[in-house]
């Protein structure tokens, strides 16, 4: 089985939740894993495009992969539904069936959540909130991600009552001019002081949507050199990508587990927790 994780970890690197949900894995299913991970939300859409000759089984992600900076509840929602309909439109096997994608929520979410549903309207079905966000139910999803059917019994998702997210024909910035934004900083990205006056340009002739949907197609090496270099980037820029970028350049893992038994999770329930305000990584579940 072939794995591409996505998921954040502890502030100080001393956990990490691929290792402890791998080794929780073998334990209890005695089964190989081969695994890649992805840093951040376009690297996920990167290596799924790059890997179609030898597709994924299963792709692990974590709501909270990137951070954001201040960000409200509508902006988190709205950032979420963006990400994983961009993710599910790539992410799909040879014989065109969507690969099973296990999203763990914000410990803020709920079954509830209105977001649970729209989610479910991309084809992602195994989604864990709450109590639910274990390493142990991961493992199970792993093992048997759930069908569309199982999906909408779990949630109680009434089809009558969905609301599809409706597409904005209207381009807030044509492809072409964004396309020549793009080549702009790529073949400059190594000259701070005009990739500076580059955005310092952008700020004046733009509006703050079309200069968020600039930043959003900026790849990530432009977007650390003007988070370094220029305050009106700061300024416009939701999301911090320094902390990301570093992981990145460490490249993408992989490696097969054998079977063996795991000495840190055995017999544990052990719950993710929210990443963004914690004091420890896990914490075991009595109830």
């Amino acid at each position: 089985m072939r794995i591409l994780f996505a998921v954040s970890n502890s502030d100080n690197g001393k956990n990490d939740i691929v290792d402890v949900i791998l080794d929780e894995y073998q334990r209890v299913y005695k089964k190989i894993i081969s695994y890649k991970r992805a840093f951040y939300f376009d690297a996920i859409i990167d290596e799924v495009q790059q890997t179609m000759d030898n597709r994924y089984d299963l792709i692990v992600i974590s709501e909270d992969l990137e951070k954001g900076i201040n960000e409200s509840y509508d902006s988190e929602d709205e950032n979420l539904y963006r990400h994983m309909d961009e993710i599910t439109d790539e992410a799909y096997k040879e014989d065109g069936t969507g690969i099973p994608i296990i999203l763990i929520c914000r410990d803020r979410r709920s079954e509830q959540d209105p977001i649970i549903q729209q989610l479910f309207t991309l084809g992602v079905y195994n989604i864990l909130v709450g109590k639910d966000r274990t390493i142990q139910n991961v493992c199970a999803l792993i093992d048997k991600p759930r069908n569309k059917k199982r999906a909408k019994m779990l949630y109680n998702i009434n089809p009558k009552g969905l609301r599809y997210k409706k597409e904005d024909t209207k381009k807030i910035i044509s492809n072409k001019e964004l396309a020549s934004i793009v080549r702009f900083f790529v073949t400059y990205q190594d000259q701070k002081d005009k990739c500076v006056r580059g955005f310092s340009k952008i700020c004046r002739e733009y509006t703050e949507e079309q200069i968020q949907e600039i930043i959003e197609h900026l790849p990530i090496e432009v977007r650390v050199v003007l988070e370094e270099n220029s305050q009106e980037y700061v300024e416009h820029a939701k999301v911090s990508v320094k902390d990301i970028y570093k992981q990145k350049t460490s490249s993408l893992q992989s490696r097969d587990l054998n079977v063996s038994e795991s000495k840190n999770t055995a017999g544990k329930n052990v719950i993710i927790p929210n990443q963004m305000n914690r004091r420890g990584l896990f914490k075991k579940d009595n109830n």
